[in-house]
């Protein structure tokens, strides 16, 4: 096996092990006869995720908490005219100042390429070399453009395997009950489950250009929070929601969804958890039995006494014995690692947020 084939085995595997890919770039900069490689994901906004070799680890790093790369002229013109091939720098800018690239901070060269990802966003390649070492030779871009149909692949792969993260995330709550969406620091739609597409207040997913809401009010309110969350001001953000028909309030939970170390790909995604508010909520018995492995008939028992039922009256309702439910209760007490019934309603009460039922009046019929 060549070392070109050995490197091509080795971007693949990168697509699904982001660890292995400072080791790809490293590799790529040898080819490159650079310093290194980096690459960076630019999302529509927010700050770009980048992974570089070990080298470039400590340029990039500062380059991105400076915030210089958002004034670089050389990102504009990757994303502009390096989105067919590997290019050079200087012939990308063939002005130089005494030999030197003279529209960065620090001196060095690059080539590089760029792709779009099907998130949305903006994958930039570029290998660096230190600017004593002159530019890039030509002779480089052909090998480079012969990895390159294998670096946007694997590419491609690493940012649709977090797209199902996302989606299997909201399969997850969709399982228990919670209506909920992942969505993009942008507030784009990335991944919506069958409870949340139920719901009247959320327009048809794919249509509007990705927005959640229907109401323009309910969509600035969700944007601020967005941008509260992503931002770092607040690891969680409550706001309320417009309802349409029943006009129960409704309040919808957004929280950051924190990408895998080291994964450029993850996008700064949110998770939004959309549920009613009532007066005393009560897990749905799915939930309760994923949890604490409950029997129906225990389910049904302890949303009884979430909801305000006593013993006796909940045996008698159902037509059974005392005895029979105080059996069931002690089981719900093994399952649950609890020994008291208020120690055991405390758990139900902290996971009555996640829950979009609310418990009918007492004698209602």
């Amino acid at each position: 096996m060549s070392m070109q084939e050995a490197l091509i085995d080795r971007i693949y595997e990168a697509a699904g092990t982001p660890e292995l890919w400072p080791e790809v770039l490293q590799s790529l900069g040898d080819m490159a006869n650079s310093d290194g490689a980096v690459l960076m994901v630019l999302p529509p906004v927010g700050m770009p995720r980048w992974i570089a070799s070990p080298a470039l680890k400590p340029r990039v790093s500062h380059l991105t908490a400076a915030n210089s790369w958002r004034s670089s002229g050389r990102t504009a013109q990757w994303r502009a005219e390096a989105h067919a091939g590997f290019m050079r720098d200087v012939d990308l800018a063939p002005g130089s100042c005494a030999g030197w690239p003279c529209d960065v901070e620090k001196p060095f060269w690059q080539v590089g390429t760029t792709f779009p990802l099907p998130t949305g966003d903006v994958a930039i390649i570029t290998a660096e070399r230190r600017a004593q070492t002159g530019a890039h030779e030509a002779s480089i871009l052909p090998r480079l453009d012969a990895l390159r149909p294998h670096l946007v692949r694997a590419c491609q792969l690493s940012a649709r395997f977090n797209c199902e993260r996302s989606r299997l995330t909201g399969m997850t709550l969709d399982q228990i009950g919670l209506p909920a969406a992942v969505l993009s620091a942008s507030g784009r739609v990335l991944t919506m489950n069958a409870h949340l597409q139920q719901r009247e207040e959320v327009l048809p997913p794919g249509q509007h250009g990705g927005l959640l809401f229907k109401s323009l009010i309910n969509s600035k309110l969700l944007q601020d929070a967005i941008g509260n969350v992503v931002g770092g001001r607040h690891a969680v953000q409550t706001m309320p929601v417009r309802s349409y028909s029943d006009h129960r309030p409704q309040i919808a939970h957004i929280m950051r969804l924190e990408p895998h170390p080291g994964d450029a790909f993850g996008t700064s995604a949110v998770l939004l958890i959309l549920v009613h508010v009532g007066a005393r909520a009560v897990p749905a018995d799915g939930l309760l039995n994923m949890l604490f492995d409950l029997t129906p008939a225990e389910a049904r028992l302890l949303q009884a006494l979430a909801g305000g039922l006593r013993l006796q009256s909940y045996a008698e309702s159902v037509g059974v014995q005392a005895s029979t439910v105080r059996t069931q209760l002690n089981s719900i007490f093994n399952k649950t690692g609890t020994k008291r019934q208020a120690e055991l309603l405390s758990i139900v009460a902290s996971l009555a947020l996640f829950s979009g039922q609310t418990t009918k009046c007492l004698g209602a019929a």
